[in-house]
């Protein structure tokens, strides 16, 4: 089965423009941005489309490729202290020399709606965060649509990076399955892969996953996005959708609820000040 992740972000947005006609004060998302390329002003302009869509506002904050460390650091944290913004969004990748970490951790937990910084992953550790990473939210949002049972799976991760891997290792494990993370390529993933219930790639590696390395019925959360030859390719090569129970492609999948899962959390923040 192919997920529609288009028609299941549709849904979420209808739900979001009705909460925020409701609200006196509509959430601030700000956005900030550090260099050019296509990549990063897509994901920038999905964002912006996203919030125009549903009433949100949505303030770009733009640093030249060449900015410094504390020029970045010092525009997070004049974004926390002001109470005009309800979430604030670190545009990944940073140029080359800045501390990436650094300046997620600059963001407080309490505007943290993408869950980037450690205070925000430590949250999801323990159990007492109120939102959730948006790849993972996107995992959670067809788990429950599609009813999928995940205590005592067997739960194969690929890649262990802050926007995939990590967080959904913790959601899985808090939901009693019985996880397997892979941070880098292994010289035979057939071992692992015809082994797992329940597979999550997040490499940013294009076609990965070939069919001969799955087993039938499985279900594979394609989370990693890439470009091949101008086009956007996912982990998985498309003919593996063929023998999983429940596929998301790339383009058109988990990418467009995870935009909505973060307008989602924004929300949720909102609710919470």
């Amino acid at each position: 089965m192919l997920i529609d992740g288009k028609k299941i972000a549709e849904d979420i947005k209808n739900s979001i423009h009705i909460s925020v006609q409701k609200m006196k004060m509509p959430p601030k998302m700000a956005i900030v941005v550090a260099g050019k390329n296509p990549v990063i002003e897509k994901f920038v302009a999905i964002k912006k489309k996203f919030g125009d869509d549903v009433g949100i506002s949505v303030t770009e904050f733009r640093f030249l490729e060449t900015c410094s460390q504390s020029e970045l650091e010092g525009c997070v944290r004049n974004l926390a202290a002001n109470n005009e913004y309800t979430g604030i969004v670190i545009q990944l990748p940073l140029p080359e020399g800045i501390d990436a970490r650094s300046v997620l951790d600059l963001v407080p937990r309490e505007k943290d709606s993408d869950m980037l910084s450690t205070n925000s992953m430590a949250a999801m550790r323990r159990g007492d965060a109120v939102i959730l990473a948006p790849v993972v939210g996107a995992i959670a949002e067809i788990c429950e649509r599609e009813n999928i049972t995940i205590a005592g799976k067997d739960v194969l991760i690929l890649g262990a990076g802050r926007l995939v891997g990590a967080p959904a290792e913790i959601w899985f494990r808090h939901r009693g399955a019985h996880v397997t993370t892979l941070e880098k390529p292994v010289r035979d993933l057939a071992m692992f892969t015809k082994d797992a219930d329940i597979i999550v790639s997040g490499t940013g590696k294009p076609g990965i996953l070939t069919p001969e390395l799955l087993k039938e019925g499985v279900i594979l959360f394609d989370a990693g996005t890439s470009e091949d030859g101008g086009k956007v390719r996912g982990d998985a090569d498309p003919e593996c959708a063929k023998h999983c129970s429940i596929f998301t492609p790339v383009p058109g999948g988990i990418g467009p609820i995870t935009v909505a899962v973060l307008f989602k959390n924004l929300i949720t923040l909102a609710h919470k000040k």
